[in-house]
């Protein structure tokens, strides 16, 4: 039933709404309200009672076809009549459902063209304009329980983003190719050919190519693979052609085992969080400190149970775009700069679109300039946090490096094998920050033993724990901004298990 009487905000201003309140909707337990239903067991006339965030109640009065809203500060002002409207049966529209039919379906054959210089800027067009209707567009609805899968319809850039990015910037059938076709190299000197002929335009090797390349956006089996990721896959192949391999059956009950266990610790946590007291803002007391260290662990729960895959699914796209831009600018491979570069490109991709999947379900809860705000402070933050670890680590690093070369100056005796095996990583000494930091890693091992070693990373661990602790804040309010942590799974385990039922 729609809620319909007396309605009074204290929010910001007194105001008097006689009808339907235009901020309630069919779900009572929709928006910052909350509402109770009252029955006269006498009439049987049904009372609404509307209890707003502060707390202001009101009884209803008869109920009305329209709408009437007054300020009472200035009685005089008065709305036009808002006439009664069933929501959910004006948003379900083919033309709301339309984009998010046409979006997995304009990604399956953004590959199948040949190339051109009019297929990037069509397919990208295309692509960022149904992005963007998914995104804006009413159905599902923000409300209740399609609020979840509004939300998850937003993230469809995941899949959106390689696809960009080998558009725009690659050529997909000159720079991609399985490895798997790849000709065995030849014996004898002749060298290995660097890659196999591209498919043939217009053919049905080239549109299996084509759904293959859109299908794996982490590139598993592909030249553009991460290196673990085909470095399991080739050690998978091998055990198999061995007849050690473990077969894919084990395979799938190990991901279904793996994908049971995070939906009980999301289960766990969204328990935990409907109990937990989460504050509006930082303030400087150990209650307040607590509470919101308390919200960022959950946080970080819900993240390692599905942030992962994500991240295996943005690295790629994002060092793509990075690679680019540090090819245009002619700056040089492994340098400080140009992992700068990595950082801000990776870490500005993740606030646009994290701002972007959450703006979808913001409407009503969060205003959308905070939300800007909170995901660009966090994610820009961590680029300035990570260069500055890299470039005290590689300091560290080179003085251990310094006090290795004097001590061997000195005539220590070592061992002259783990002495050969340092030579080779040492010899050539890098200005690189990553290998200034493996070099002072392998050294500090060695000579000042295990002790140390552990004291530099217990430093590390309590500086990443400090930092994120005041900065994840930003990530967290965010999300419960949107009131998330009031969505429910479908099946509670945990809540039916520990939970008595009355």
């Amino acid at each position: 039933m729609t809620p319909e009487g007396l309605f009074i905000d204290v929010h910001d201003e007194f105001s008097l709404c006689v009808g339907q309140d235009p901020t309630a909707s069919e779900n009572p337990d929709v928006g910052p309200q909350r509402q109770q239903r009252q029955v006269n067991e006498e009439g049987g006339d049904v009372t609404d009672v509307l209890i707003n965030t502060n707390n202001a109640i009101a009884t209803s009065v008869p109920p009305s076809k329209h709408t009437v809203l007054m300020d009472l500060q200035h009685p005089l002002t008065m709305m036009p009549p808002i006439p009664q409207t069933t929501e959910s049966t004006t948003t379900a529209t083919p033309l709301n459902i339309l984009p998010h039919i046409l979006l997995p379906i304009l990604l399956l054959i953004a590959y199948i063209p040949p190339p051109s210089r009019f297929r990037a800027p069509i397919f990208v067009t295309l692509l960022v304009l149904l992005q963007w209707r998914c995104t804006v567009s009413p159905w599902p609805l923000n409300t209740g329980e399609s609020r979840a899968l509004r939300y998850g319809l937003s993230t469809s850039w995941l899949f959106v983003l390689p696809v960009l990015q080998r558009l725009t910037v690659n050529t997909p059938e000159r720079d991609f190719w399985r490895v798997d076709d790849v000709p065995k190299p030849p014996v004898g000197p002749e060298t290995e050919p660097a890659r196999p002929p591209p498919p043939k335009e217009w053919s049905g090797p080239k549109v299996r190519w084509a759904i293959n390349l859109f299908s794996t956006p982490r590139g598993v089996g592909w030249n553009f693979g991460g290196r673990g990721v085909n470095a399991q896959r080739e050690s998978i192949r091998k055990d198999n052609a061995e007849g050690r391999g473990k077969g894919k059956v084990e395979f799938v009950v190990r991901c279904l085992g793996r994908a049971a266990r995070s939906y009980l610790v999301w289960d766990g946590v969204m328990l935990a969080v409907q109990k937990a007291v989460i504050p509006d803002g930082w303030a400087w007391n150990w209650l307040t400190i607590g509470r919101i260290g308390f919200a960022e662990v959950l946080m970080l729960l819900v993240t390692w149970c599905g942030m992962t895959m994500q991240f295996e699914l943005v690295t790629a796209p994002c060092l793509g775009f990075s690679r680019w831009i540090n090819q245009r600018l002619h700056i040089p491979r492994r340098s400080p700069v140009a992992y700068a570069v990595h950082l801000v490109t990776a870490f500005a991709i993740s606030a646009f679109f994290h701002t972007l999947s959450l703006a979808a379900v913001s409407p009503g809860y969060y205003p959308v300039r905070d939300l800007v705000s909170d995901m660009s402070i966090f994610f820009m933050l961590q680029p300035i946090a990570t260069m500055a670890e890299m470039m005290v680590m590689a300091m560290f690093a080179r003085y251990i490096w310094a006090q290795d070369s004097n001590g061997r100056r000195q005539g220590d005796n070592r061992n002259k094998q783990q002495d050969q095996a340092v030579e080779t990583t040492s010899n050539e000494r890098p200005s690189r920050p990553f290998c200034a930091v493996v070099m002072g890693r392998e050294l500090l091992k060695r000579n000042q033993g295990i002790v140390i070693l552990s004291a530099c990373r217990f430093v590390g661990y309590a500086w990443v724990v400090s930092w994120f602790w005041v900065t994840a804040w930003w990530f967290v309010k965010a999300y419960t901004g949107v009131r998330m942590q009031e969505w429910q799974l479908p099946f509670s385990v945990l809540g039916w298990l520990l939970i008595p039922r009355r």
